[in-house]
Formats: structure tokens, C-alpha cells, sequence
């Protein structure tokens, strides 16, 4: 997706994102990892990557059929359709998607990512080690 290149005021835009859905249980179809990941990639980028399948699922089955019939078949399909190849997660930075597996997504904020869903027992965004992460995704800057 070549239209994805964070904007002047995306460190601002992805913060106050985050500080809004801080508290919000995991839910499918409105708050769930795929849909964090695109709300991120929307807050920094002003593009929705997960426009098209917005609302037309609630469940992780509905999940699954939304990204064959939307998407490019699977999430991690789906993340590098948006967002090409993915990077060696030493050099992922503040805003890039990360993948914890094939099937979670979440967003690096330095050496730790965030990632919603049931996990130590809370259900809403959690924290983890972005060295734990198996893939990430350049969310690309502007070309000079």
C-alpha cells in the first residue's frame, strides 16, 4: 500500500491513540490485534488499511473469513500487503507493527510493544519485550 507514509504529527497522533484505547477490553470486529495494528498505522499515516473490512465481523472466525475475502488470506499476509516485507526486529522503531506470531499484531514503542488482548490475565493493551516479537513492519517516513 504505497499511499502509507507517516505524517508531520504522527508521534503526537499515535500517543494520544494509545492513551485512548489504553483501557479498552479486547473485543472482535472493533478492538481486536488486527484492527489495533491498522488504527495505529491509521493514527500515524491518516490511512485506514483495514477500511474495507471494517464492521463486517464479530468473532475470530468472522476474523479469519474477513482476511480471506479482504485481506490477502491470513494477518501476516494482510500486514505485508499494507506494509511490504518484513524487517529484523533490532531495527524496528517507535510506530513500526510488530508480530509476536503469525496470527498477533501489535505496535513497538521502543524496546517494548504493545499488543491488546487477554495476557497476564488483564484483557486491554499490554506490554511486551519487542525483542520477544518474531516480525516487524516499517511504517515508512516520508523520502527526503
Amino acid at each position: 500500500m504505497s499511499s502509507l507514509v507517516r505524517h508531520q504529527y504522527w508521534e503526537d497522533a499515535l500517543r494520544t491513540y494509545l492513551d485512548r484505547v489504553e483501557w479498552d477490553a479486547f473485543k472482535w470486529g472493533t478492538h481486536d490485534c488486527a484492527l489495533f495494528a491498522a488504527d495505529c498505522i491509521k493514527a500515524q499515516t491518516g490511512v485506514d488499511p483495514a477500511e474495507v473490512y471494517r464492521g463486517t465481523y464479530s468473532s475470530a472466525r468472522g476474523a479469519a473469513e474477513a482476511l480471506r475475502l479482504h485481506g490477502a488470506g491470513t494477518l501476516l499476509k494482510t500486514v505485508k500487503s499494507w506494509l511490504g516485507e518484513p524487517i529484523c526486529i533490532h531495527h524496528a522503531k517507535r510506530g513500526d507493527i510488530m508480530m509476536r506470531d503469525a496470527k498477533t499484531t501489535g505496535v513497538c514503542v521502543g524496546q517494548y510493544s504493545y499488543f491488546v488482548g487477554v495476557e497476564q490475565g488483564f484483557d486491554r493493551l499490554t506490554i511486551l519485550p519487542t525483542a520477544s516479537c518474531r516480525y516487524a513492519f516499517s511504517v515508512p517516513f516520508e523520502a527526503l
